[in-house]
């Protein structure tokens, strides 16, 4: 254990010999934190007055945080200049000093302990709200960066329109990614379901590029009813985080109900039903006896081939009603991503399918979403 008198010793070296200030001192001789004396230098051996600058470091921060994000809680880190730790690597070498604070460590330690004082917030080292970067330069220049951590909401929509598609095509320029020529959407436009949530959620929460899980989807020129279509949307670096009230999205093409809470997306595949409303249309004349065929895909098990597999889903329940000579509706409850035209027409091999057990040739003109539950 090091005595007062070497201490003091250690102390009178460090600061005459390489000119170190309060703060590079105190790293070396104590296990606290803090600087020991208020009589510092302006260039000190180690951090060459880095140290000294907490304060102007802490007001660019809050420059880049405070009034820009919501956040209940944050971390600071820091890139240094490698000629740092070299400077304080040869001294901590030359006079043996071991087990002792680095630079990186004391620094992030006053900045957060600072920052937590001002702004009477958190730090939170696995899921922060707001992730700080506080990049010192080779020149001493300080720059700082911020990004919020994502936020992933849940919703879903009605689609009252048709002729909308669900996804809306990438921006050329950036491919999703967000950049300015497409005003950080990553769109090309906002002329889908995907672009009216998307317009609507970046104004709201201030956020970038959002990226959509969709439970199942559907034709443009399918209508979606009942409770909607369920999803999930993560937005990138929110400035707006919390949000006091659902938000109601209510357009001529779709109306959308966004959850206020935050939500987790589902890591495995999410299992869900869906009602569908098929028009169908056969090639002769269909008559009641054909229909009532149809109720053999009760409970029925479709086989559907994509590419080399074989994918299997079931049908829970079938009504049909006639319309006309050859036109009829059929309603459908069936697992989530019921390939509806390959089961109306037989294509790809599958099977069951309407069209051989009605013994016309069908196909689906139109289908409608009446309704989406998620198991």
């Amino acid at each position: 254990m090091v005595n007062a008198h070497q201490r003091q010793s250690l102390k009178l070296e460090l600061r005459k010999r390489y000119n170190l200030c309060s703060y590079c001192i105190s790293r070396h001789l104590t296990v606290g934190r803090g600087r020991l004396s208020d009589d510092d230098f302006d260039r000190c051996f180690i951090c060459c007055g880095l140290m000294n600058r907490l304060d102007f470091i802490i007001g660019r921060i809050e420059e880049t945080v405070k009034e820009v994000y919501e956040f209940d809680t944050f971390l600071i880190g820091t890139i240094l200049p490698p000629d740092i730790y070299e400077r304080e690597d040869q001294i901590r070498a030359r006079l043996k000093i071991r087990g002792k604070e680095s630079i990186k460590n004391q620094l992030l330690n006053e900045l957060r302990r600072k920052f937590e004082i001002i702004t009477k917030k958190k730090v939170d080292y696995l899921l922060p709200d707001v992730s700080i970067s506080v990049a010192v330069g080779n020149g001493m220049e300080v720059n700082v960066a911020a990004k919020a951590r994502t936020l992933t909401l849940a919703g879903h929509y009605i689609k009252k329109q048709r002729g909308l598609p669900q996804k809306q095509t990438k921006c050329t320029q950036c491919e999703g990614r967000g950049c300015g020529f497409c005003n950080n959407s990553g769109l090309s436009g906002y002329r889908s379901v995907e672009g009216i949530i998307t317009h609507q959620l970046m104004c709201l929460t201030k956020s970038n590029a959002p990226r959509f899980s969709w439970v199942g989807s559907e034709d443009q020129n399918s209508l979606v009813s009942g409770e909607g279509r369920p999803f999930f949307v993560r937005l990138s670096d929110p400035k707006v985080r919390f949000l006091r009230n659902n938000l109601n999205i209510d357009t001529p093409e779709i109306y959308a109900v966004i959850e206020a809470r935050p939500k987790c997306v589902p890591q495995s595949p999410i299992r869900f039903l869906t009602k569908t409303k098929i028009l169908v249309e056969s090639a002769n004349t269909i008559t009641e006896n054909n229909l009532e065929d149809l109720n053999l895909l009760n409970n029925a098990t479709v086989q559907f081939q994509n590419k080399d597999k074989i994918i299997t889903k079931k049908i829970y329940s079938v009504e049909a009603r006639k319309i006309k000579d050859n036109r009829f509706e059929l309603t459908l409850l069936a697992d989530g991503g019921f390939a509806i035209k390959k089961f109306v027409s037989g294509l790809q091999n599958t099977s069951p399918n309407v069209s051989k057990i009605v013994g016309n040739k069908c196909e689906s003109i139109l289908f409608d979403i009446s309704d989406v539950n998620m198991q």
